[in-house]
């Protein structure tokens, strides 16, 4: 065991008994300013099942689902800090907008999400910093009931977490939104370690649970910066088939940006701080976590990243 996992019985109630039955669930109206289509009718067809009435084009129904999960206007930006935890009908639309866009069809293709809608989704799932890390790092199936992400007991496996980031990560400008809250989890984590953590592993001792606090975070980072540059770089891939120059250059530039170098600068300039770089016993133990980050970055992507 790396790290200590949150193991506890999670009250589990259905989203249409749950948001029919919450007396704070009110009818919100959104007026019509374009015209119906498949993907606004899907769309729209989530807000039923949250139990709130809307009308009108596909940006309206981002609005209102964005503001579903959050439960603030659309736009609005989380606080700066430690993930807060929403209210659970709030947790709920988002695990019903997640599994909804990534169901898979008879075609075995996702449910297309409306470039229109991506930059709601991508700002509501920042919200969900906290609990889309520890998705996304993969220790345990938070999809089972008897464990839970913090701070909002989000039930969604780490799969369909990936699958819903391929379905946003062709919008740069939206994708960029996650990764950067990512990003201050990475951040949160470490600055949660001392000097020790980053000069010596701990002991093993008989008995106990052993618990590698750096060991986690290095592990945890790297496959969940790995995870969110595979899909990025799958986008770009598509976006760029046909240049190859063009390609080059974008995943190059993905990758010094939100790649390996920025989670690697990240564990530098942690060490750095806490005075362990200026030993040898501490550039040994930040070498050996780097390694561990990088495996798990590399696993995370599908092959050794260096562009």
């Amino acid at each position: 065991m790396i790290t200590g996992m949150r193991e506890r019985g999670k009250r589990r109630i259905g989203l249409t008994v749950a948001l029919a039955t919450a007396t704070a669930a009110a009818v919100l109206l959104w007026p019509r300013e374009d015209t119906a289509s498949p993907e606004s009718d899907a769309c729209f067809s989530i807000l039923s099942k949250l139990e709130i009435e809307a009308s009108g084009g596909i940006a309206s129904c981002g609005n209102a689902l964005e503001t579903a999960m959050t439960g603030a206007v659309p736009g609005h930006k989380p606080p700066e800090g430690k993930p807060q935890r929403l209210p659970e009908k709030s947790g709920e639309a988002l695990e019903l907008v997640i599994t909804t866009y990534t169901e898979r069809m008879d075609t075995g293709e996702m449910a297309p999400v409306p470039s229109e809608i991506k930059h709601n989704l991508a700002n509501a799932l920042s919200h969900y910093a906290g609990d889309t890390y520890e998705i996304l790092a993969g220790q345990v199936d938070y999809s089972d009931p008897q464990y839970s992400t913090t701070p909002n007991d989000i039930d969604i496996d780490t799969p369909v977490m990936g699958d819903f980031l391929d379905a946003l990560a062709d919008d740069g400008d939206s994708f960029k939104i996650i990764r950067e809250t990512l990003f201050d989890q990475v951040e949160s984590e470490l600055e949660a370690l001392d000097e020790q953590d980053f000069l010596d592993e701990p002991m093993n001792e008989p008995g106990k649970a052993f618990i590698d606090s750096a060991l986690g975070a290095a592990i945890s980072s790297g496959t969940t910066v790995g995870e969110l540059r595979r899909a990025r770089l799958n986008a770009l891939t598509r976006q760029h088939e046909n240049n190859k120059a063009a390609a080059e250059k974008a995943l190059l530039e993905d990758y010094e940006n939100y790649g390996f170098p920025r989670l690697r600068r990240l564990f530098q300039d942690r060490s750095v701080a806490l005075g362990s770089a200026e030993t040898a016993a501490g550039r040994q133990r930040l070498d050996s976590l780097l390694s561990k980050a990088a495996e798990a970055y590399s696993r995370s992507t599908g092959f050794k990243d260096s562009v």
